[in-house]
């Protein structure tokens, strides 16, 4: 019988279930949209049952659509967007909507920590910045915010470990995810109670998961779960992983120096590396596989900014998508081909940014003979020349980033890959398959049950390279000279970002 992986990845607006054979090639994938809410400027929540409900009817409808009999699936493993937070109570029931990585209510106590001196003080032992949307600063600010939630609490999850639980009862994370919360101590690889003593939270100690590598074995599914997705009961599901591993993963970037760029609710841009690289100026280190480490240069500014943008104004784009069988985002790509470069700047900031908690997103420089089809491009330059001053800092940090692997959304759009290779002035390559963090959970999984020995094996077998972006020297004046432009008005608006929280307040 034809084994198969199961890879469910849960992202920050939509819950996926993917098969995979052993040599990696995707045989399905579905997803279902999770409803996010925003009940004050800056908070993002979401309804802990419907990401399990929709993690429930994605892999049922999979099985369903490929015909795959439940006992062909080998392993499973779960991924999802980092950070955030999902509360079980003492009875290990959820009480309490998860908050997001991308919510913001937390800013104020980070911006309070900073001028404290805290966060330079624990700067060893995170070897990362410490901000809003992370596990610490959230249950800092349910500590005075709402303290009833805490009393209530008795495990604190991430978005994969969550899911996880439901499907095998057990509560664990890994170090790959833990690392990236600002509660890890990147040296000895366990919570740093001295940390937490400094966010005033030791007494929370008690409610984190067990850290378990993210290829082992750590349960089953249970008999519940099985009638629930139609999987089999006794199925093994493996640790699992952080989103971005997953991706630099299924990438294929597993040697120092390899580098990941990932375009999707977070943009996320990282560097394998031998050891943790002790420079403030960076956003974080995090732990990888076998002994390496993930330094990552990240906000929440890529692409989910295209999304709200369709979801608002790209009414006629999806009925001509419905009209020509097509994604409402094919047709984006094709107006932003054929869209004339334009002076108009977009800061994408909805979510928040890499340059302050206060900073909003906008529009910049628009005449009345600019259309839609201006400010959609604009978006996605905005995109790209935010994750550039990324790439700029690592590389200001000696860090020497020849060529990258794109993926996350983004990389499915080939005017966006060209645009990142356009803009960053190196190579971009695209591997096969659309699921890569799914894949990487897949993967994790295949390592788990034995069908790889390890990472380089798997991706040995899984990873083939399908496009390649190679710089246009001849637009390199247009996005210098705009790049520049954003990164001024970036400079220039951060007073006026500051009076506009003022009055979110």
């Amino acid at each position: 019988m034809t084994s198969y992986l199961l890879g469910i990845d849960n992202g920050g607006t939509i819950s996926k279930a993917a098969l995979f054979d052993v040599q990696g090639t995707q045989v399905a994938c579905v997803t279902r949209k999770v409803n996010t809410t925003y009940p004050r400027p800056g908070w993002v929540e979401r309804s802990m049952p419907d990401v399990w409900q929709t993690t429930i009817e994605a892999i049922r409808a999979l099985l369903t659509e490929t015909g795959i009999a439940p006992d062909a699936v080998a392993a499973v493993g779960c991924t999802g967007h980092g950070n955030g937070l999902y509360l079980l109570d003492k009875q290990g029931e959820p009480f309490r909507n998860a908050m997001l990585s991308v919510d913001s209510r937390a800013a104020a106590l980070v911006d309070e920590w900073q001028a404290q001196g805290i966060l330079e003080r624990v700067w060893h032992p995170l070897y990362q910045q410490t901000w809003a949307g992370q596990v610490a600063p959230l249950l800092a600010w349910l500590k005075r915010y709402e303290p009833d939630t805490l009393a209530r609490t008795g495990h604190v999850l991430l978005c994969k470990d969550y899911i996880k639980y439901c499907l095998t009862g057990t509560l664990t994370s890994d170090p790959m995810e833990m690392s990236c919360t600002s509660l890890f101590d990147m040296r000895t690889h366990r919570y740093a109670d001295d940390v937490l003593a400094a966010f005033g939270i030791s007494e929370l100690l008690p409610t984190f998961p067990e850290l378990v590598e993210s290829t082992q074995i750590v349960g089953r599914v249970t008999g519940d779960a099985a009638r629930l997705t139609g999987l089999q009961a006794g199925t093994p599901v493996v640790s699992g992983l952080f989103d971005v591993s997953a991706c630099a993963l299924s990438a294929g970037a597993l040697e120092p120096g390899q580098a990941c760029i990932v375009a999707g609710t977070w943009g996320i841009n990282s560097v394998v590396t031998a050891d943790v690289i002790d420079n403030r100026d960076l956003f974080m280190n995090s732990v990888y596989h076998s002994g390496a480490y993930l330094l990552l240069e990240a906000s929440p500014t890529s692409a989910s900014n295209l999304e709200w943008y369709v979801t608002e104004f790209c009414a006629p784009e999806r009925e001509e998508a419905q009209r020509r069988g097509l994604s409402v985002y094919d047709v984006c790509n094709e107006i932003v081909e054929r869209t004339p470069q334009t002076t108009v700047l977009f800061h994408p900031f909805l979510f928040g940014s890499n340059v302050g908690g206060a900073a909003r997103a906008g529009f910049y420089g628009m005449g009345a003979w600019h259309t839609r089809d201006h400010l959609l491009r604009a978006v996605y330059e905005g995109v790209v020349y935010t994750h550039n001053s990324h790439i700029d800092k690592l590389r200001r940090a000696g860090v020497d980033v020849q060529a990258a692997r794109l993926t996350g959304g983004g990389a499915r759009s080939r005017v966006w890959g060209q645009m990142f290779a356009d803009v960053l002035q190196i190579p971009m390559e695209v591997v096969t398959g659309d699921e890569m963090g799914a894949r990487g959970a897949a993967m994790c999984a295949g390592i788990g049950a034995g069908v790889y020995r390890d990472y380089a094996d798997a991706a040995a077998q899984v990873v083939r390279v399908e496009h390649r972006y190679t710089p246009n020297a001849a637009r390199l004046p247009y996005y210098q000279a705009r790049s520049r432009l954003h990164q001024r008005l970036t400079d220039v608006l951060r007073e006026a970002w500051s009076d506009m929280a003022a009055l979110d307040a």
